[in-house]
């Protein structure tokens, strides 16, 4: 059983809007994703008829997750290699848990493992019902989930006031995570003028859409 607690306080494509949003569980872990001081361990189903599995970070000096090993009812069931984790303050709390990316109704897992001040970047795993296990999906923008068209986005804010910016639209394709859709807009060699290019996939194959010359706002 889980709250959610916080709520959306801004209305531009940013991934700290959806990061207000903290679940926690009645034991204190994260049943969705939400801040945790530490994984010694968390537990929680994947859902259906799968049990509690208990996650535990492994952490280096400067609380750097490594590892998470994955346990259920004290039987070591599998360890998550994680790379590319920047170091994590004494005072600051993890961003873990479970949650629905490709759509089969269970929990795959997520851990934010960047964070600046505009994106935040976290590792992804699937899980895998057959095999009860997880497998790395790798590392992305923290995806916006849209389970009703069955979709996931990311938006990377880039530099003068977010003029420069990069949105994807994704879906699974044969079990396959696919870019679907990409707004990517630049900057150029002439002051205050940016490029902005749209490409879609179109039976298969990504095809630009529109091109265009944005002028910043004076």
């Amino acid at each position: 059983m889980a709250w959610r607690i916080g709520r959306l306080i801004c209305g531009a494509p940013s991934v700290f809007c959806w990061l207000n949003l903290v679940s926690i569980s009645l034991w204190g872990q994260p049943s969705e994703p939400g801040n945790v001081p530490d994984c010694r361990p968390c537990s929680f189903s994947p859902g259906g008829q799968f049990p509690v599995y208990q996650f535990t970070f492994v952490l280096n000096q400067d609380r750097i997750v490594t590892a998470i090993e994955v346990t259920q009812d004290s039987q070591f069931i599998q360890r998550l290699p994680v790379t590319g984790m920047e170091p994590t303050g004494a005072k600051e709390d993890f961003f873990f848990g479970g949650v629905d990316i490709n759509f089969d109704g269970l929990l795959d897992l997520m851990l934010i493992v960047r964070r600046g001040v505009a994106n935040a970047y976290a590792a992804y795993w699937l899980f895998d019902p057959q095999q009860g296990k997880f497998t790395a999906l790798g590392t992305y923008p923290v995806f916006r989930v849209d389970a009703g068209k069955r979709q996931l986005s990311t938006y990377e804010r880039g530099g003068s006031a977010g003029l420069i910016h990069d949105s994807k639209e994704y879906a699974f394709v044969d079990g396959k995570l696919t870019v679907m859709r990409e707004e990517k807009q630049e900057a150029t060699r002439q002051a205050g003028v940016f490029r902005n290019v749209v490409r879609q996939r179109v039976n298969g194959v990504m095809k630009v859409l529109k091109t265009e010359m944005v002028k910043a706002p004076r």
